[in-house]
């Protein structure tokens, strides 16, 4: 076996076992749920009349 024809079937090799890897893992992973804004908590008049309330020591 040749040089050429052995990197090329290491790279070959290589490319496999990490597409494998990845598709396992994007089959295996966590969920990607939503993180939520600071919209699903308070409304956004009630959070500046809040830090304001707090910034002048109320």
């Amino acid at each position: 076996m040749n040089t050429g024809l052995r990197i090329a079937a290491f790279v070959a090799a290589v490319t496999a076992v990490f597409a494998i890897a990845f598709g396992v893992g994007r089959v295996a992973g966590p969920d990607q749920e939503p993180t939520p804004g600071p919209s699903t908590h308070q409304p956004a008049s009630r959070q500046s009349s809040v830090h304001q309330e707090e910034s002048h020591g109320q």
